[in-house]
C-alpha cells in the first residue's frame, strides 16, 4: 500500500532559507512514515539554476560525512561538526580556550566541543596545520556539517 505524502515547496525554501542564514549543511525531519534530508549545495555546482530551488533539492553523499572539506579559494581544511550541539571552544570547567587563531594542532587534537544536552563530544582537528581562523563563536547552536573552524594545512 503507498501512502501519499505531500511537501510543500514554499515550506522547503522557507526551511532551506533558515539553514542558510544559519550556515547548517544539513538537516533530516523525520515523521512517521516518511523522512526529508536537506544537504546545502554551494552555489557554483550547477550553473543555470536557481540557487533557492537547488537548495531545497535533497541530495545524498554516500562516504562523504567524515571527510575534511577544502576551500577553493584558500587551501584551507574546515573542520565541521559531525552532530548537531553548542559548541565550545573551552572545556566548561575550565577559562582557557581549547585553540586560539594561529595555534598548530596535529591530526586528532581537540579543537572544541561539541555540547549534547549533558555531554560533550571533543571536536578533533582533520589534518595537521595553523588554525587559520574560528568560523563560529564559542556557545553557538550548530547543526551537523557546520564549518567550525579553518586550518591552513602544514607542507
Amino acid at each position: 500500500m503507498t501512502q501519499k505524502i505531500e511537501v510543500d515547496i514554499g515550506e522547503l525554501r522557507q526551511i532551506t532559507s533558515w539553514l542558510a542564514a544559519a550556515d547548517i549543511e544539513f538537516i533530516e525531519i523525520s515523521r512517521p512514515g516518511a523522512t526529508v534530508r536537506l544537504t546545502m549545495e554551494q552555489a557554483s555546482c550547477s550553473e543555470g539554476v536557481d540557487a533557492s530551488v537547488q537548495a531545497a533539492l535533497p541530495v545524498a553523499r554516500a562516504g562523504q560525512a567524515g571527510a575534511p572539506e577544502t576551500s577553493l579559494n584558500e587551501q584551507a581544511v574546515s573542520v565541521t561538526a559531525k552532530s548537531a550541539g553548542i559548541f565550545l571552544t573551552t572545556h566548561p570547567a575550565r577559562s582557557t580556550p581549547l585553540v586560539n587563531e594561529g595555534a598548530h594542532v596535529k591530526v586528532g587534537d581537540v579543537v572544541g566541543l561539541l555540547q549534547i544536552a549533558q555531554l560533550c563530544v571533543p571536536v578533533v582537528a582533520s589534518a595537521d596545520g595553523v588554525v587559520m581562523k574560528l568560523r563560529v563563536a564559542h556557545g553557538t547552536t550548530v547543526g551537523y556539517g557546520t564549518r567550525l573552524l579553518e586550518l591552513s594545512p602544514s607542507a
